[in-house]
């Protein structure tokens, strides 16, 4: 039984061995035919490399582009920048100097406000002395006349027979 079961054994070796051998007969038969094919698949795969590589290198120059594009638009928003920058610092000089400016016609029209102030002051006391000047000139014309009359009155009782008649007149 010992050699019974050793045929069996082998039997059942030699049978898996053959399953076995099939596939790896083909197997190497693929591979044989896959060496023969390689110059077909290696020029495809050369054309691959290739358009992949021209793809790269368009990708590659586009952003070259780009990054140009970029470098220059920001070159000129700086230089934009500093133009601005450049106007704003005179405008603030030019708003200080107009500040400046406009507080020394402020100051300058409250000193002219004060002379005209006091120029008008001014007139209406001249003119308010000028009036009393003719009021006491009038006011003294008066009492010299009055006083004219006066005398003339009482020297004209005791020498009225002289006169002609005229005396002093009052206004």
């Amino acid at each position: 039984m010992k050699q019974l079961r050793l045929a069996a054994a082998a039997l059942l070796l030699v049978i898996l061995s053959g399953i076995g051998a099939l596939p790896t007969y083909a197997n190497m038969f693929e591979r044989i035919k896959d060496i023969y094919d390689t110059p077909e698949r290696l020029q495809e795969l050369q054309n691959q490399y290739n358009d992949t590589k021209e793809q790269l290198e368009g990708q590659l120059e586009s952003q070259r582009e780009q990054l140009e594009e970029s470098r220059r638009q920001t070159e000129e928003l700086l230089q934009s920048q500093a133009e601005m920058q450049r106007m704003n610092d005179d405008y603030r000089q030019q708003n200080e100097a107009l500040i400046a400016e406009n507080q020394e016609l402020v100051n300058r029209m409250q000193q002219l406000e004060e002379k005209r102030k006091s120029l008008i002051r001014k007139a209406i006391w001249t003119a308010g002395i000028l009036i009393g000047l003719i009021a006491l000139y009038a006011l003294a014309v008066r009492v010299w006349r009055f006083m004219v009359w006066r005398k003339q009155g009482r020297d004209g009782a005791a020498g009225r027979s002289g006169r002609t008649g005229r005396g002093a007149l009052l206004p």
